[in-house]
């Protein structure tokens, strides 16, 4: 009667096996933290309506709908929220040793990733879009991938720490080019290559060398009008001197302003367009305003 027991115990463990595909069996390597709205989760060929604390598999394709979004952790403690009509596929992930390897793609949509620092071994955590890579090892960054002007575009901003982007042929795979690029910058990536904006710290330093050279014109005038003859001359020379000093920083102030002003613009509107480009591509009826955030990078 045992070995009958023991017989049927192992029947009904193959049988569950056949029934139940393999990844669906395999370990999670992460879980989501929110699920909002009309979010599904593919495994194997199995369509799964994840909840909190749900568990993430390699292989997982998870998609939002409209006006839906996802949060996940994974066991790195590293962070990823999907934004509405999103399209995210974990490729590969695991931890051995002192070596993390996370592979993730987003095909389409808004991702905004806080990625905790590895130390030690050869780690590596990239986003791969279909035409762009985004490779880093510690930072906050987010990435939209849309249709712009009938092509595709990948927008990447940094938020911490700095990562590497490099631009791959849709059609063939290999790099075409690379870029690095730092907190408050933002990268887009076409098939022409990859375009980079000026980070808004670099705004502020040519906005101060410019600064300084309408201060020492202030100095230069200070000087000649103690070298009047009289006290009447040196005054007036120490108005002139110091109009043109104020004039020198005014100039030099506006000089910078309309450098940081201008890089955010630029930035702002490359973005915007990306966004607004991945709601039509959806076919979506919902709005962009969810998506402004991404515009004060």
């Amino acid at each position: 009667m045992t070995f009958r027991r023991i017989g049927l115990f192992w029947a009904l463990i193959l049988t569950f096996q056949l029934i139940v595909p393999a990844p669906i069996l395999a370990a999670a390597i992460g879980q989501f933290t929110s699920v909002v709205g009309d979010v599904t989760q593919s495994r194997g060929g199995v369509i799964i309506k994840p909840v909190a604390k749900a568990p993430i598999q390699m292989k997982d394709v998870i998609l939002t709908g409209s006006r839906s979004t996802a949060a996940m952790i994974f066991d790195d403690a590293s962070t990823i929220r999907l934004a509405p009509n999103s399209k995210f596929e974990v490729k590969e992930f695991f931890i051995k040793d002192n070596t993390r390897k996370g592979l993730f793609s987003l095909t389409l949509g808004k991702l905004t990733a806080d990625v905790k620092k590895f130390i030690g071994g050869d780690s590596s955590f990239e986003v791969h879009s279909p035409n762009a890579v985004a490779g880093v090892r510690g930072t906050g960054f987010e990435v939209i991938v849309g249709m712009v002007g009938g092509q595709l575009a990948t927008s990447v901003t940094c938020t911490t720490g700095a990562l590497t982007i490099s631009a791959v042929s849709a059609t063939t795979g290999a790099v075409i080019s690379t870029a690095t690029i730092v907190a408050g910058q933002t990268a887009v990536v076409t098939a022409a290559g990859i375009t980079v904006s000026a980070a808004t710290v670099a705004g502020a330093g040519a906005g101060s060398a410019v600064s300084t050279a309408g201060t020492s014109t202030a100095t230069t005038g200070t000087g000649v009008a103690g070298a009047g003859a009289t006290g009447t001359t040196g005054a007036a020379g120490a108005g002139a001197g110091a109009a043109a000093g104020t004039a020198g920083a005014t100039a030099g102030a506006g000089a910078a302003a309309g450098v940081a002003t201008g890089t955010i613009a630029a930035a702002a509107a490359i973005t915007a367009v990306v966004v607004v480009a991945v709601v039509e591509a959806t076919g979506s009826q919902t709005t962009t305003t969810h998506h402004t955030t991404t515009t004060h990078h």
